[in-house]
């Protein structure tokens, strides 16, 4: 049986922090997750499984992300126009 999630799972990143998680499962197999929070606060994504073509994808909209993130910067030095 698997684990499922009903519903979305909203998290405001703010400062961070952001860290991979690198740990052996009780099979002895090494299990890597990606953490957004510290430690009374967080949110999980187990990534041991996926390919590298996902974690590519998540390289990609990272970059999105960067690059929307500059845009609203320089807009945001931009005079206000009536």
């Amino acid at each position: 049986m698997s684990a499922r999630l009903y519903g979305p799972i909203n998290l405001d990143l703010a400062d961070g922090p952001i860290r991979v998680d690198t740990s052996r499962g009780a099979d002895g197999r090494q299990q890597a997750r990606l953490v957004f929070g510290d430690l009374t606060q967080a949110v999980a994504i187990a990534v041991t499984n996926c390919p590298a073509e996902t974690l590519q994808q998540l390289q990609e909209a990272v970059a999105q992300l960067i690059a929307l993130q500059q845009t609203q910067a320089r807009l945001a030095t931009l005079p206000e126009v009536a």
